[in-house]
């Protein structure tokens, strides 16, 4: 393993986007316009594929999430549960379809918190066949325009055509501008961080609004309730979310470590649980702790003067 520094540097996950609807609906063809403002003949994605790209000034992570019923139970929801946006795509020329189509995006539009905002742009794709479907017939037929009542929820229609470029750019500009406010939307300030090994014992914690506890006593609480899981349950992992007061106690665990997070009752779940995914994948292979303080402050975008710093590391 490279020895890492503390002048490292790494990029942050994009935000998390996912383009679903049923096979054959052209939603490979529209991430292959994203990536290259060309047209491709694509065949039905298998499980799924991945694409980091920027739409506009934000750093994108897009997740084509293959359409055949096996997938659409199994792999879609955690995806579309974590995801910021999504790009529902339907083949107009296949009226057909439009029932099931109807079925699995309320299915889907319904998974969402209602605590986070998130966006929805609605792709009637292949206007280019003869058989296609107007806008208003698609956005009746699959009562889009309920969409008026989820609060949290940003939307948009268009009739696309993956192989002429008809409002592909209209789509990807709407993509652009509402990206960019929901990142800035989505922000967090975290209260206090701490990682802790699997047995209880501290590793960092950073604490902004002067708890006065030991971290031992939070590590030592989530390591004890992981024993009880595990004993009784067979698997770790079973505690990942309380809710006390004010705050917001975000929590994950792997086979080494405990991870929690505090932040306000109205601040973003899933934006916190995304940043400490992003930290585990750093810490993981971590053999020294030296840069972990490093490595937390530049991952949760903190001024560290702000913050009381307790190491269980030398």
């Amino acid at each position: 393993m490279k020895k890492m520094t503390t002048e490292m540097k790494f990029d942050e996950k994009g935000i998390p986007l996912v383009i679903i609807g049923l096979s054959q609906a052209g939603k490979s063809s529209f991430l292959k316009r994203i990536m290259t403002g060309e047209f491709e003949e694509t065949r039905p994605t298998m499980g799924l594929q991945f694409e980091t790209t920027e739409i506009g000034d934000a750093r994108v992570d897009i997740f084509d999430l293959g359409g055949h019923i096996s997938y659409r139970k199994t792999i879609w929801e955690s995806y579309v549960k974590l995801a910021y946006g999504l790009v529902f795509m339907i083949d107009s020329a296949d009226p057909d379809s439009f029932d099931e189509a109807k079925e699995e995006f309320w299915r889907i539009i319904n998974l969402k918190d209602d605590r986070d905002e998130f966006l929805i742009l609605f792709l009637c794709n292949k206007a280019d066949l003869k058989e296609s479907q107007d806008l208003e017939s698609v956005i009746n037929h699959l009562n889009l325009f309920n969409l008026a009542e989820k609060e949290n929820a940003s939307f948009q229609f268009f009739k696309t055509s993956m192989k002429t470029g008809e409002n592909v750019d209209n789509a990807l500009n709407w993509l652009k501008n509402n990206t960019a406010k929901l990142a800035t939307k989505r922000k967090i300030d975290p209260l206090m961080f701490m990682i802790a090994d699997i047995d209880g014992f501290p590793l960092l914690e950073i604490d902004k609004i002067g708890l006065e506890e030991d971290p031992s006593l939070l590590a030592g609480f989530l390591a004890a309730i992981e024993s009880f899981s595990k004993r009784i349950f067979g698997k770790t992992g079973m505690l990942q979310y309380m809710v006390s007061g004010d705050y917001q106690y975000i929590i994950k665990t792997d086979s080494q470590y405990i991870y929690s997070m505090i932040i306000a009752k109205n601040e973003s779940q899933q934006e916190a649980r995304r940043k400490i995914d992003v930290l585990n994948e750093f810490v993981k292979p971590m053999e020294e702790f030296s840069i972990l303080e490093s490595v937390v402050v530049q991952v949760l975008n903190i001024d560290l003067s702000e913050y009381i710093i307790q190491k269980g590391f030398k």
